[in-house]
């Protein structure tokens, strides 16, 4: 709905984005089905209720804004989302308003530091070290889930095969968190991929943008969305389809139409990609997984409307998978790291049914809602791709 471009005038007209503010804020305060989202409605019905809507300000808004940690939750529920006349895209609001206040505002030192997680790999012992040791310097709560640094990254970990006569062939998008964090994810993605004959290659992507949006750093953001975009567009003439394995950065390729005013092709989710090729008789999916599994759906799998593809896998496979319905994690993109007091409260009702749950597995395609799981529970919980593979094992 808004140009995130810095380049599109747009952009910078503030009257525009006042006036959005104020039709949205209006809508949003007779029907507040989102009280209870996050701090950002909360904040925002304090201001309408005390002034009524047609006097909001921009620092109203940006006030507002710092509170949204952009999980996207309340698109997925309103019910005034286009097609509807009312045209509501409250998550769009505020990232453009978040990224239009740190342009004008400035980013600090910690802004730049924790956005550059695709650095880790020039300094990987020394990233270990401040991840563990020296939360503080990149303004992460010392309550928070520690991001664990791979020793390794997953391009020096793993070596595709080449596949004669495949019967596709991907290009993985690893992202910053499986290349250098959860490498064991992008392992087993390529392990089952291969065992059923799909080529795979890792291109050298950049990082998909995600904590350049929750610093506010729309240039690097444009930057690594046209490095990103022009060498999709090229793997895809080459004949690859694009995957990734996160929601999160699924999700950050589909917003660079806004961020670069440009068309995006089709980038899949590793599991959608498999249900597809399984779905269009390509490949035979053969296996057993006759455990209980309780399932977390990731809040930007929900927004991808794919459904949850990787329940209905496992679920042909024997699973008895159960799908949690206690909300967000609170941690996003990595925004609960830093603001981990709201990240808990946000995501205690989803910790506590893991906590509870009795499940023989966990799951899901977020590993940091994976890291809330695992500070409840004390139990790792897997990507579908590896119970998956598991499975196939077993078949």
């Amino acid at each position: 709905m808004y140009s995130l471009n810095p380049s599109n005038p747009s952009f910078f007209d503030s009257n525009k984005l006042l006036s959005e503010f104020i039709r949205q804020a209006s809508i949003c305060h007779g029907c507040r089905r989102c009280f209870n989202y996050c701090d950002a409605f909360p904040t925002l019905f304090e201001y309408t209720d005390k002034k009524q809507p047609k006097n909001l300000t921009l620092d109203d808004l940006f006030d507002v804004a710092s509170k949204c940690f952009h999980c996207k939750m309340c698109y997925v529920n309103c019910p005034y989302t286009p097609p509807h006349e009312f045209s509501m895209d409250f998550p769009s609001l505020m990232e453009w308003s978040w990224l239009y206040y740190k342009k004008k505002r400035g980013l600090t030192l910690r802004d730049f530091l924790f956005e550059m997680l695709d650095g880790v790999a020039l300094a990987r012992p020394l990233a270990k070290n401040i991840m563990e040791k020296s939360k503080e310097l990149l303004g992460i709560h010392r309550e928070a889930p520690t991001l664990p640094v791979a020793e390794k990254g997953l391009r020096e970990k793993v070596k595709p095969k080449k596949i004669d006569n495949p019967k596709a062939k991907v290009a993985l998008f690893p992202t910053c968190l499986v290349e250098n964090f959860f490498t064991e994810i992008g392992e087993d993605i390529i392990e089952v991929y291969n065992s059923l004959g799909i080529e795979v290659v890792i291109p050298r992507f950049l990082c998909c943008g995600a904590p350049m949006l929750d610093s506010g750093d729309i240039d690097r953001l444009k930057k690594n969305a046209e490095y990103n975009l022009s060498l999709i567009r090229q793997l895809i003439e080459q004949g690859y389809d694009i995957v990734s394995p996160i929601p999160t950065c699924t999700l950050m390729i589909k917003e660079y139409e806004r961020v670069l005013d440009q068309k995006v092709p089709k980038v899949y989710d590793a599991l959608e990609y498999l249900l597809k090729l399984k779905n269009d008789g390509k490949i035979d999916l053969k296996g057993k997984f006759e455990k209980s599994v309780y399932y977390h759906p990731p809040c930007h799998l929900r927004y991808l409307q794919l459904g949850y593809p990787g329940v209905r896998l496992l679920r042909q496979m024997g699973a008895k998978v159960e799908i949690s319905d206690k909300g967000c994690s609170g941690i996003d993109g990595g925004w609960g790291l830093r603001n981990y007091d709201t990240a808990k409260r946000v995501g205690s009702k989803m910790m506590e049914s893991f906590k509870q749950s009795s499940a023989n597995v966990f799951s899901t395609e977020c590993p940091l809602a994976g890291l809330q799981i695992e500070k409840a529970s004390n139990k790792k919980p897997l990507h579908p791709i590896q119970i998956l593979k598991e499975a196939m094992k077993n078949g």
